[in-house]
């Protein structure tokens, strides 16, 4: 008895496994969910990533991040294609603080990101990261 409880034990194990197996394999493909970003470049006073632009794929979301008690805000960038039109957001709220952008693109879309500081007005053009592209879908 004490045998053929083991073997049902063991089989009922392997179907357990199979069949989570199964499960796994047959979940739907979804599509990808990455972060892109960008950070400032240190300049003069301004430290290496004292500000950041963060896009999250999963909602379409940027986050302009300052990360430096440097007294500077951070300026976000984006646009949707290489030669589309450039939308900024400021940040001016301070030391640890981010203003979050909802956005809304097409699965298919191509997104480029930049982020600058900004102190009294000016734009401290030397603290500008480069362009990065992103892909809406996460899929690049």
């Amino acid at each position: 008895m004490a045998i053929l409880g083991r073997r049902l034990l063991s089989g009922a194990g392997a179907v357990g496994a199979a069949a989570a197996t199964m499960l796994y394999v047959a979940s739907p493909a979804s599509a990808a969910i990455e972060r892109y970003g960008v950070s400032t470049v240190g300049s003069g006073n301004y430290a290496n990533a004292a500000g950041s632009n963060d896009f999250y794929t999963d909602g379409d979301d940027f986050n302009i991040c300052d990360n430096s008690t440097d007294g500077a805000g951070v300026v976000g960038s984006w646009k949707v294609g290489s030669s589309g039109t450039v939308h900024d957001v400021y940040n001016g709220k301070g030391f640890a603080q981010c203003e979050k952008v909802d956005e809304n693109f097409a699965e298919s879309a191509t997104i480029y990101l930049k982020v600058c500081l900004r102190d009294n007005g000016d734009l401290k053009e030397d603290t500008c990261s480069g362009w990065k592209k992103a892909y809406a879908d996460g899929v690049g």
